[in-house]
C-alpha cells in the first residue's frame, strides 16, 4: 500500500549492509538516522555513503539525519561495573572517582541539584531522592530495587543545569561531514533559540547548509516552544527524555500540541521513541504500539521514527514495513483539515486556494504536482495533509533530499533545462515526457508561470486532465 507518512529509521549494526538498507528503503524508509551517541565519526560516514549509494541506485529520495548527542549527562560506575541496589538504600552521586556503589557525575550537576530534588537514570527506570549534599557529592535514597548500569543517562526533571548545547563529540562529528553527506542535523536537549543559533554558527563555520531538527526533550523547550519552532527547520517529539523530564501524564498532550504548532508553521515534525519497541525482539507489534503509531498519524505527524528497533533489533525491515502498513491504512481516515493562515506571503494564498480545490466535493483530483525551487511551496501544501500525493519537482538535489521528511510529498529531481515553460501546454508536456503524470489523471499543478522552475514566485494553479 502507498503511504503518505514518512518513516525515519535509525541505522546501526543490524542495518549497516547495503542489502538491508535496500530492503529498508523498499519497505518504506524515507530518512536514515544516525545516532552519534554510539559509533565513531568514521563508522557513521562510511554508512552514510552506503545508504546514499543505495538510494541513488533505487532512484529514491532518502534524507540523512545526523543526530547529535548534545549536553547529555551520563553516569560512570567504578570500573564500568553494574551493581544492585534495594529500596531505601542510601548511595552517592559524586564528582570524584566513584567507589563501590557510587556514580560519577559532572561537578556542575552536583552544584545544581539540591536536597529534596528527584533525579533518575536509565530512561527514568531508576529513581532517587536527594537527602544529603556536600561540595562533591549527593547522597540519595533509592526508591526501588534496581540494577545500576555504567554510562546510563541521568535526568534531572525541573532542574536547569548550565551546560553547553554542543559537546566536543558533536563538533568532531560535524567536522567529518559535507552537504553531500547529511541533510538534517538533530540538536538534542534544545532549551531556547540560543542553542539553535550556536549550532547554525558551527554549521556555517564548516560550510554546511543542512536543516536543523530541534529535539523537544525537556520542560524548558516546551516553555519556549513557539520560538524554537520558528528558529528551526523541523522538530522532533523526542518522547524518551521528554517523558522523564516532565510528568509522564502530560506527554500525550504535549505530543499533540507540538504537532499542531508545527503544522500551523509549516515545519516538518517527527514523532519518536518506542513506537514499535517490542518488535526489537518480537515479529509482531503489541496492540498498544499499533494504536500509538496510528494515533500519531491522526495527530498529523509528518513522520514516525524507529530507534533501537532498527539499530539492534531482530526484525528491522519488518518494523519499517509494519509502520508503513499502519500508516497507509489509517491515513484515509484522518480529518486533519487546517485553515490557520501561515505567514508565508503569496505562498500561503496560493496553497490555501489549492487546498480549497482539493477539498471540494466537485473535484476528484488524483495528484498534485508542485514545481518548487526551495521546497517551501511543497511544505506549505503538505501542512493541510491532503489525501492525495504531492509530487514535488525540483532541480536542487539538497531540496530533493530534504523533502524526504515532508508528509505526502514525493520528491522528484529534474534539471531546470527540462522544465522551461511559458504556459499550461509546456508544463503538461514536460510532466508527461518525464513520466510524472499519466494519461487519464486529473492533476492540480502548482507553479510559477512564465519562467523556468527556478527563481520564480509560486503564483498559479492549473487543474488539468492529462490526455
Amino acid at each position: 500500500m502507498s503511504k503518505l507518512t514518512k518513516i525515519v529509521a535509525t541505522l546501526g549494526p543490524a542495518t549497516e549492509t547495503e542489502e538491508i538498507m535496500e530492503a529498508l528503503i523498499n519497505a518504506g524508509m524515507n530518512v536514515a538516522r544516525f545516532n552519534t551517541k554510539h559509533g565513531t565519526p568514521e563508522w557513521h560516514l562510511e554508512r552514510i555513503h552506503r545508504v546514499k549509494k543505495v538510494a541513488k541506485k533505487l532512484n529514491k529520495s532518502i534524507g540523512v539525519l545526523l543526530d547529535l548527542q548534545g549536553p547529555e549527562i551520563r553516569i560512570n560506575t567504578k570500573d564500568g561495573a553494574s551493581f544492585e541496589v534495594k529500596e531505601n538504600d542510601l548511595i552517592k552521586f559524586t564528582s570524584e572517582l566513584p567507589g563501590e556503589k557510587e556514580m560519577n557525575i559532572p561537578t556542575n550537576v552536583v552544584e545544581a541539584i539540591q536536597i529534596g530534588d528527584m533525579v533518575s537514570i536509565d530512561d527514568g527506570i531508576c529513581e532517587f531522592e536527594v537527602v544529603e549534599k556536600d561540595k562533591t557529592s549527593l547522597t540519595v535514597k533509592v526508591l526501588g530495587d534496581y540494577t545500576i548500569k555504567h554510562r546510563k543517562t541521568m535526568n534531572t526533571p525541573g532542574i536547569v543545569i548550565d551546560m553547553p548545547s554542543l559537546i566536543e563529540n558533536d563538533l568532531v562529528q560535524l567536522d567529518n561531514m559535507t552537504d553531500n553527506d547529511i541533510d538534517f542535523v538533530g540538536l538534542s536537549f534544545v532549551r531556547d533559540t540560543k542553542d539553535i543559533a550556536i549550532l547554525r554558527d558551527e554549521l556555517k563555520k564548516r560550510n554546511l547548509h543542512t536543516d536543523v531538527v530541534a529535539k523537544i526533550e525537556n520542560q524548558t523547550a516546551i516553555d519556549n516552544l513557539d520560538e524554537i519552532i520558528e528558529a528551526s527547520d523541523a522538530v522532533m517529539v523526542a518522547r524518551g527524555d521528554l517523558a522523564v523530564e516532565v510528568p509522564f501524564e502530560r506527554l500525550t498532550y504535549y505530543q499533540k500540541m507540538i504537532i499542531e504548532k508545527c503544522r500551523i508553521a509549516g515545519k516538518p515534525v517527527i514523532t519518536a521513541t518506542q513506537m514499535l519497541e517490542s518488535m526489537t525482539f518480537n515479529p509482531r507489534p503489541t496492540r498498544a504500539e499499533v494504536s500509538d503509531v496510528a494515533n500519531a498519524i491522526y495527530d498529523g505527524t509528518d513522520a514516525v521514527m524507529l530507534s533501537g528497533e532498527t539499530t539492534l533489533g531482530k526484525y528491522p525491515v519488518k518494523c519499517v514495513a509494519t509502520q508503513a502498513k499502519i500508516s497507509a491504512y489509517n491515513e484515509p481516515f484522518t480529518e486533519n483539515y487546517l485553515w490557520d493562515w501561515a505567514d508565508q506571503g503569496d505562498v500561503s494564498a496560493i496553497t490555501h486556494a489549492a487546498f480549497s480545490l482539493l477539498d471540494s466535493s466537485k473535484e476528484n483530483v488524483d495528484l498534485v504536482v508542485c514545481l518548487t525551487a526551495s521546497g517551501r511551496t511543497a511544505r506549505q501544501l503538505s501542512r493541510f495533509r491532503p489525501d492525495v500525493k504531492i509530487k514535488a519537482v525540483t532541480c536542487d538535489e539538497s531540496v530533493y533530499n530534504k523533502l524526504s521528511l515532508v508528509y505526502g510529498v514525493e520528491p522528484i529531481l529534474s534539471t531546470s533545462e527540462g522544465f522551461k515553460y511559458s504556459g499550461e501546454m509546456d508544463i503538461v508536456a514536460n510532466l508527461k515526457a518525464n513520466n510524472i503524470v499519466e494519461v487519464g489523471q486529473k492533476v492540480l499543478i502548482v507553479a510559477g508561470l512564465g519562467a523556468k522552475i527556478t527563481g520564480r514566485q509560486t503564483d498559479s494553479l492549473l487543474l488539468v486532465e492529462i490526455k
